[in-house]
């Protein structure tokens, strides 16, 4: 009888290495990441200082992609890359001596640097230095480990590594790897967000910076959780034969939308870790397609699951992508993580019944369409995102000359501020179903709408609509035309120098507003005008979100570069985290640009339908709210807390007393009262004026007092059935 080991296969080992690369590039930088975090992480534990910097390199060459990972941890001895690179799938990363690592496979490294093409690492330590090649060839996997030598200054140069410290490199060639090579922007993105790194990104003792040698552009990597409610905090045990108790703790927290619940940049679901906070998986199982769960994200922690590992049971899958749902361990805690998602789906449930059943009817759309048709018009003149040029959108509609006109009939505007001009029309002479052009015969203008459909949703009589305009560059004049039918109206347009604007104010951001995608960078430009800001001059550029960052924090004025003595600085803005919201300030001695940024996961439907600032409101069934409204500036949407004390009383709690006279008063107050406030805010703080923050709420509620008091009666004459009125003050009277 003979007996000895089992030998691993190269073709086996080279299989296991193409399955978990598939040539992305994006999995190899996991894994060289997580090894470098794992470096820190001994470093840490043996209580020696490290810097904690992770370095991510980033340049194109022709079709391919050259990638760099650097730290300046520990570094590696010839025994350590002998011990760390010689065998695959051994326990190389130091989790079974009881460090608190990820690499629980000994194998992320070499999948990464020999799944891809020309993969090296060169480390450093103790003034010694070794290279170490790993690459497929004739279906097998070699390594190549050089002499340790002496660490030179010129080996430091060229690495970038001054003292301990470790680089590896790899190509993505799309000519020998069924890959592609993912832009800047998009390494940037999916990097930031993915799960498996979510606690090194979260981690304040880690800073992640990815660089694009080509632009020599620095991106700062962090994730940041979405905004939401904790729902559930629990702590259950699950027992498992010989190995005993395993305590488990649940978080699952409810965001305030819908969240991505697929693929390994998701936002949404629960993550999976151990006892050291290492990542093992992200789902919610049975659930993931479950409507109803789509807002829920949250955390489960399996205290001594490496108690499981050191036992070598196979409670993970070998593609390292997550726990092995087969084993009975995980069936276990599966079944019991899906229970209490069962529950909270419950709640959700009952939460959308009562949605539901608070829906507004059609007599109620009537009313809210009127109420806030004149609540946009408001906005749009008193907000000043938009400068009104057709009068007061609340004044009595005048007939219009031959029943369609654009007013007024020339303009004054300036570059780079967005204009509303006011088409004005009787459905008398523009029936319903007639579809109005809306053109310019200069290309030096933007137009927000080339199209307008007369529906019986905009009512009878005389309509006012607007088209807003934007000049691209000064000193040109343009006709904007709109036409139906037989049918014709214009207005002449010019747009006057810089100096009505830039000249007096000295600097602006172009845009002044935008809104993006997490991690999704942006381009904006900051116009300085040079013979107010001379060149040489520093400009300081901050944010007072550090959520969202800016690609430069100075800029420094090149009159050379100025044209029409205007120098024009591109930069590059991107947040991380969903539903951020910052002021980007430029500054220079009085001098002062600001540039507003919103961060957002996604256009929701409700946006894109929008007519203006404000939508129908939504009733919210939270079981202890702490205030009575909110405002979401993302659906236009007021938000109604049912259940805050003084407003259950009068609407009830399934909103079932809504359409009594004290509901829909109530009802039109809050509406009201929350639209001014909100008007008066986008007013303060597009004014660009610097107020201390008592002054600026001081003249914000100013301002939503004055609202108020000229145009809250209107609002509550839309938004109450005034037939009820009549008919309760005749009651009234008779009595």
């Amino acid at each position: 009888m003979e007996k000895g080991k089992i030998e691993t296969s190269q073709r086996h080992t080279v299989r296991s290495i193409r399955a978990a690369m598939q040539g992305n590039a994006i999995r190899a930088l996991v894994e060289l990441i997580t090894n470098s975090d794992d470096s820190y992480i001994r470093l840490e534990d043996d209580d020696k200082p490290c810097k904690g910097k992770i370095e991510i390199e980033y340049n194109k060459e022709g079709y391919c992609g050259n990638f760099a990972v650097r730290d300046f941890a520990e570094g590696m001895s010839i025994d350590d890359v002998n011990k760390n690179f010689k065998t695959y799938g051994s326990a190389t990363s130091g989790m079974k001596a009881g460090k608190r690592v990820r690499g629980y496979f000994g194998q992320g490294a070499k999948d990464a640097l020999a799944g891809m093409i020309d993969g090296k690492i060169c480390t450093f330590k103790n003034d010694k230095f070794v290279e170490c090649k790993l690459f497929i060839e004739e279906g097998e996997s070699w390594y190549e480990i050089s002499d340790q030598i002496e660490a030179t200054q010129e080996l430091r140069t060229t690495h970038k590594i001054s003292e301990n410290g470790t680089i590896a490199y790899f190509k993505a060639d799309p000519h020998q790897l069924i890959c592609s090579v993912p832009q800047f922007n998009t390494v940037q993105e999916e990097l930031a967000n993915n799960y498996l790194l979510r606690k090194i990104m979260m981690n304040p003792k880690r800073r992640i910076v990815l660089l694009d040698l080509d632009s020599r552009k620095e991106r700062p990597l962090f994730y940041k959780k979405p905004p939401g409610k904790e729902i559930l905090a629990d702590e259950f045990i699950i027992s498992y034969g010989d190995y005993g108790d395993f305590p488990i703790n649940i978080s699952i927290w409810r965001a305030i939308k819908d969240l991505s619940q697929t693929g390994d940049d998701r936002d949404g679901s629960l993550l999976i870790v151990d006892e050291e906070d290492a990542v093992l998986d992200i789902s919610l199982f049975r659930y993931e397609t479950e409507p109803l769960a789509w807002k829920f994200f949250g955390e489960v922690k399996i205290n001594r699951f490496r108690d499981l590992l050191e036992k070598e049971e196979p409670v993970l899958r070998q593609e390292r992508d997550g726990i092995e749902n087969k084993h009975p361990f995980c069936q276990k805690l599966i079944n019991e993580i899906e229970k209490r998602i069962e529950e909270k789906i419950k709640e959700e449930r009952s939460r959308k019944q009562k949605e539901i059943a608070s829906k507004i009817d059609r007599e109620e759309v009537s009313r809210y369409k009127k109420a806030f048709r004149i609540l946009n018009k408001i906005a749009e003149t008193e907000a000043q995102d938009v400068t009104n040029l057709g009068g007061d959108p609340t004044d009595t509609e005048e007939e219009p000359p031959k029943g369609f006109c654009i007013y007024p009939q020339s303009a004054q505007i300036t570059v780079a501020k967005r204009y509303a001009l006011q088409l004005r029309f009787s459905t008398k002479v523009i029936p319903y179903g007639s579809n109005i052009k809306i053109a310019c015969n200069s290309s030096k203008f933007h137009l927000s709408t080339t199209d307008i459909k007369v529906t019986t949703e905009d009512g009878s009589g005389i309509i006012t609509k607007y088209i807003t305009v934007e000049g691209r560059e000064p000193n040109i004049i343009g006709t904007i035309t709109a036409t139906t039918g037989i049918h014709l109206t214009e207005s002449n347009v010019h747009v006057i120098p810089e100096k009505e604007f830039l000249f007096s104010e000295g600097m602006v951001f172009q845009p002044e507003s935008l809104t993006l995608r997490p991690n999704q960078p942006r381009r904006v430009h900051l116009l300085v005008y040079v013979k107010m800001i001379e060149g040489g001059c520093r400009i300081k550029i901050s944010s007072d979100n550090e959520s969202i960052q800016i690609s430069k924090n100075k800029v420094v004025v090149n009159e050379n570069e100025a044209e029409r003595h205007i120098f024009k600085q591109e930069l590059e803005i991107w947040g991380t985290g969903a539903d951020q919201d910052a002021v980007i300030t430029a500054e220079y001695e009085s001098f002062m640009a600001l540039l507003e940024v919103k961060v957002r996961s996604k256009k929701d439907a409700e946006e894109k339908g929008r007519k203006g600032m404000f939508n129908e409101p939504d009733y919210d069934f939270e079981p202890e709210p702490l205030m009575r409204t909110s405002f979401s500036g993302e659906t236009g949407k007021v938000i109604i807390y049912v259940n805050f004390p003084s407003i259950k009383h009068y609407i009830g709690d399934e909103c079932q007393y809504r359409k009594t006279i004290p509901g829909q008063v109530l009802i039109a107050d809050l509406v009201a009262e929350r639209c001014f406030y909100e008007i008066a805010r986008k007013s303060v703080e597009s004014s660009g004026a610097l107020l201390n923050p008592q002054s600026r709420i001081d003249k914000i509620q100013n301002k939503a007092y004055d609202l108020s008091m000229r145009f809250g009666k209107r609002i509550h004459e839309a938004l109450v059935d005034q037939s009820l009125i009549i008919e309760h003050k005749k009651n009234f009277g008779e009595q």
